[in-house]
């Protein structure tokens, strides 16, 4: 939820829009900390119409790349109004995520708590999807095969070198 309402933010742009006040006046007027807030307000107004948005899209991982791009040579407020993603907040939060997860991080996430119980789907594998299961199955077998001579080898190491000792 956000601080002001939409019709409390489209009421501040409307004033702007009939030149009543300035943006610094307005912000001092309507006791909003920081003008840039009536900036974006603005934006969102000029580009799509409104302000707030009623459903939340979701956007594509590539969409969000086109836009991370556009960050390059743009600023964050430019790539907000030219992309028509508001706030240009959100635009920071993929930028974030971009930079600590890459681009799986992009990805949309599932909705909702994860289930506790229930039953796991179980789909067939394709038979190189098996081998490739199987290899790794394998693979770790003889992993821990090798750990297990490792570990016994380093036991009788170091009983000979005690029997050596005494």
């Amino acid at each position: 939820m956000s601080k002001y309402s939409n019709e409390f933010k489209l009421k501040i742009v409307n004033e702007w829009l009939v030149g009543q006040n300035g943006l610094k006046k307005l912000a001092k007027k309507h006791n909003i900390p920081s003008f840039r807030s009536i900036v974006e307000w603005r934006d969102e107004y000029l580009v799509t119409g409104s302000i707030g948005s009623k459903s939340h899209k979701p956007y594509s991982p590539d969409f969000k790349m086109t836009v991370l791009n556009y960050l390059e040579t743009q600023s964050q407020s430019e790539a907000a109004r030219y992309f028509a993603v508001f706030p240009s907040t959100t635009i920071a939060n993929w930028l974030r995520t971009y930079r600590k997860f890459g681009y799986n991080g992009l990805k949309p996430k599932p909705k909702g708590r994860q289930p506790t119980m229930g039953r796991k789907r179980i789909h067939p594998l394709t038979p190189e999807q098996q081998e490739l299961a199987d290899l790794k199955q394998e693979n770790y077998q003889l992993k821990m095969k090798v750990a297990i001579f490792e570990k016994l080898k380093a036991l009788v190491d170091q009983r000979t070198e005690k029997n050596k000792r005494q």
